[in-house]
C-alpha cells in the first residue's frame, strides 16, 4: 500500500471507529505539500482549532529557529520586552501578599515552548 494510502486508511479508520467526527490532515515542506486529506469533511471546511494555538505558535517558532531568525536559548527580552524583567514567587508574608525576588536567569524561547518559564494560568 503506497504511503498516501495508507494516511487515508489511517485516517478513514479513526472517523469510522467514533474517535473523531471528521479530519482534515497536510504536510508539507517548503517545496509544497507532500500529502492532503480529510475524511468526513472538505480539505476547505472551516472549523475551529480551539486548544491549538499552542501548537501552531511553537510550529511557527521552531519554524524560525530552523531558520536562524530564532535561538531557543536566546533571552525574550529581545523579542518582548515585557519579558525583560521575570519576578519569582518566594512565598506569602503574613499578612497574605506574595513575597518575590527577581529571577535568576532570563526566559528563554525555549522555557516558553516547554511551559517552563513558571507562568501559572487561573483556574
Amino acid at each position: 500500500m503506497k504511503p498516501v494510502a495508507r494516511i487515508d486508511a489511517v485516517l478513514r479508520q479513526g472517523v469510522e471507529a467514533g474517535d473523531m467526527p471528521g479530519v482534515v490532515a497536510l504536510a508539507a515542506t517548503h517545496a509544497g505539500p507532500l500529502y492532503a486529506g480529510a475524511v468526513g469533511l472538505a480539505p476547505d471546511t472551516v472549523f475551529r482549532i480551539a486548544s491549538m494555538t499552542k501548537i501552531v505558535t511553537c510550529v511557527a517558532a521552531m519554524q524560525l529557529v530552523e531558520r536562524g531568525k530564532l535561538e531557543l536559548e536566546g533571552p525574550m527580552p529581545a523579542i518582548d520586552p515585557a519579558l525583560a524583567s521575570p519576578q519569582v514567587l518566594e512565598g506569602f508574608d503574613a499578612a497574605g501578599s506574595p513575597r518575590l525576588r527577581p529571577a535568576r536567569r532570563p526566559i528563554t524561547l525555549r522555557h516558553l515552548l516547554t511551559h517552563t518559564a513558571g507562568f501559572c494560568y487561573e483556574t
